[in-house]
């Protein structure tokens, strides 16, 4: 039988200029923005991945460009019997433009997307759902709510609560004392089987970190994520977390498997983003590692339904207790890419559909497409 191989490659950028803002210490989100990419074999079957792009959102347009101009021509015409050596074969191709062009990270970024498209792909070709094909099965997840301001009130909780979620990731980093008085407020709020975590997406400098979490150190939290920035010295690192009455946090913003590895000194909780680096073939290996190490492997994801199942089935097929990141913010952007369940008193299982059981609908994407970039095999 005549090997798949990779034909077609659709890029989407979908972008919202109206969404309901969301603030972090980074910045507020005045516009959403989602990169899906769609691979087709010759057969006709087909995988989604999505590509990293949440901020800011014009980084969604670069990096379609790159799928169009750089890595698509590349891929076109590749077998799909090893989908791990061929991110390892196209990441050495690509050294010297990321030695030129110095950007390491949208290249990790574009990779990440295309590999967790061919892995899509592959299940359905096979007619298993992701998770079967990883070697994992279909398990309830804890989900939580993500990107949550900590000054909502308790109908906007109870809002939440009514989605199905019990647990909540509250944005913290903010410089203003006020903030954390809306925390601790908020969090007071949580009934006895609800949980809570934060989010300070690298605002504080070590010294305002530590007069934070000396303040919040009552408080009953899964997890404090990314204090500071990942780009700050081991030994800061090494001194918040021994003065932390929470596990720390963090991943999303480490770029290789040696940055992982040495964050495994100061991070008790694990989040690597699979399209932000690695896809499928890196970051399933690494959750297992993070098992393996007796630290927590918890996804991060804040994009779209595609990314989203995609967090579920490799959560599913690495093991653990970690939780599924939903972000629970309005964001026209996640129903257009596929329809994909809500928790049910806090938990949710992956579809037993084949591949991710998202479908992202084409047709519908409308005036939220604002760029569709194909790259063909005869085109």
């Amino acid at each position: 039988m005549t090997a798949s191989h990779i034909a077609r490659i659709d890029a989407y950028v979908l972008q919202d200029d109206n969404p309901a803002a969301v603030r972090a210490s980074f910045g507020t989100f005045t516009q959403r923005t989602t990169l899906l990419l769609k691979v087709q074999d010759q057969f006709g079957h087909h995988g989604w991945g999505e590509i990293w792009s949440g901020y800011p959102a014009f980084g969604a347009y670069h990096r379609a460009a790159m799928v169009e101009q750089l890595v698509g021509p590349m891929a076109l015409g590749r077998a799909l019997d090893d989908i791990p050596a061929l991110q390892d074969e196209w990441e050495t191709a690509l050294l010297p433009m990321l030695r030129l062009a110095g950007e390491p990270g949208p290249i990790a970024q574009v990779l990440a997307g295309l590999d967790c498209a061919l892995w899509d792909l592959a299940a359905r070709a096979q007619g298993v759902p992701l998770y079967q094909m990883l070697g994992g099965t279909a398990r309830p997840l804890r989900a939580y709510a993500s990107g949550v301001s900590p000054s909502l009130s308790p109908a906007q909780l109870d809002g939440l609560r009514a989605l199905g979620f019990r647990a909540f990731k509250f944005k913290a980093g903010f410089q203003e004392d006020s903030a954390l008085d809306d925390l601790e407020r908020t969090v007071s709020m949580l009934a006895g089987d609800e949980i809570a975590m934060i989010d300070a997406n690298c605002g504080w400098d070590p010294a305002a970190a530590h007069r934070a979490l000396a303040r919040i150190r009552s408080l009953p939290l899964q997890w404090t994520e990314e204090p500071i920035g990942c780009e700050r010295a081991p030994e800061e690192w090494r001194a918040l977390r021994a003065a932390s009455a929470h596990p720390f946090a963090g991943g999303e913003n480490l770029l290789g498997l040696d940055a992982f590895r040495a964050a495994f000194d100061w991070l008790d909780v694990i989040q690597p983003d699979l399209g932000k680096w690695g896809g499928v073939s890196r970051v399933l290996p690494l959750a297992r590692e993070v098992l393996e190490r007796g630290l927590r492997y918890c996804p991060h994801a804040f994009g779209s339904n595609v990314g989203l199942a995609l967090a579920a089935h490799v959560l599913c097929a690495a093991g653990g207790d970690g939780l599924l990141e939903m972000d629970a913010n309005p964001n026209p952007l996640r129903t257009l890419s596929g329809a994909f369940a809500l928790p049910e008193d806090g938990y949710l299982t992956p579809s037993g559909k084949p591949g991710i059981g998202v479908d992202p609908d084409e047709q519908a994407m409308g005036s939220y497409l604002r760029r569709h970039a194909v790259v063909a095999l005869g085109a």
